[in-house]
């Protein structure tokens, strides 16, 4: 087993041994779910993708924030 999926694979093919490839399928994936859950659940909620919306450019994700008005000028 190596910190490379792709060593691992090569590894792995020729000696038909998949005992241990399965950690790299689904190791990640879980991970961006569990990381995903924990901030939707720690923080505000995730209303865009767009991660500031504090400027004058409008929001090419079409959601319901608007540009910015700037007080004083």
């Amino acid at each position: 087993m190596s910190m490379n999926p792709a060593r691992s694979f090569a590894s792995a093919l020729p000696a038909h041994l998949w005992t241990s490839l399965w950690i790299y399928l689904t190791a990640p994936p879980l991970g961006m779910l569990l990381a995903a859950e924990l901030y939707v659940r720690t923080r505000r909620p995730v209303l865009c993708a767009k991660l500031h919306h504090d400027n004058t450019e409008r929001c090419i994700f079409r959601c319901t924030y608007g540009p910015a008005v700037h007080a004083g000028g």
